[in-house]
């Protein structure tokens, strides 16, 4: 009786490289390195490139079988994949300028840090946030302080000081509504609650 072979002990002819293929992608690596070193501005990706290169070539299903033939697909496949690349640098490019603009967006003052004489309860409330808020509010916002001062200061970015800064001002913006009440309502600037303890203001 014949033995039956199991179906997964087949060779999987479609992802099985030809020696001769891989062969001549061993005798031209440098000339193929070359080619994506010239056209890519760093060693890095030029290698990230290769290592996507190398893989098409060996789970292509079909393989031509002369030399000249394998020469002409490496080409071909090779310049295919030098394109793919540039398209995903492209869309990976894309996404990391809207983060960065979203980011920007995110970190521009509120209304309440636009007031040239902001709430007199602001400094009162300051040193009731959490220390990191507390700092960023007190050396941005009132004392001017640059943000690439602080950031080279505290060993951040510039882009992460102005996230900081942003969930900062709206703690506080938070934290003077409650404080001030209805005096705030439409802008900061108008507080007209101190010196009198808000408590008895608002108890009228």
């Amino acid at each position: 009786m014949t033995a039956l072979s199991r179906p997964d002990s087949a060779p999987r002819q479609s992802v099985a490289p030809d020696v001769a293929t891989v062969q001549r992608l061993n005798e031209r690596r440098f000339e193929f390195m070359r080619f994506l070193r010239r056209r890519l501005s760093h060693q890095e990706d030029a290698e990230d490139a290769f290592q996507d290169f190398c893989l098409k070539v060996v789970r292509a299903a079909e393989k031509p079988q002369t030399t000249a033939k394998i020469d002409a697909w490496l080409s071909r496949v090779l310049r295919n994949t030098l394109t793919d690349y540039y398209r995903r640098r492209a869309t990976r490019q894309r996404t990391e300028a809207a983060y960065e603009a979203e980011t920007h967006s995110q970190a521009a003052p509120p209304e309440m840090m636009q007031f040239q004489n902001p709430c007199s309860c602001i400094r009162n409330l300051v040193p009731t946030l959490r220390p990191d808020y507390a700092e960023i509010i007190r050396r941005a916002d009132l004392d001017s302080e640059s943000r690439d001062r602080i950031a080279l200061d505290l060993g951040l970015t510039t882009n992460n000081i102005g996230v900081r800064l942003h969930r900062a001002r709206r703690v506080l913006k938070e934290s003077i509504e409650q404080c001030c009440g209805a005096c705030c309502v439409g802008g900061f600037g108008d507080c007209d609650c101190a010196p009198e303890p808000h408590g008895s203001r608002r108890s009228r």
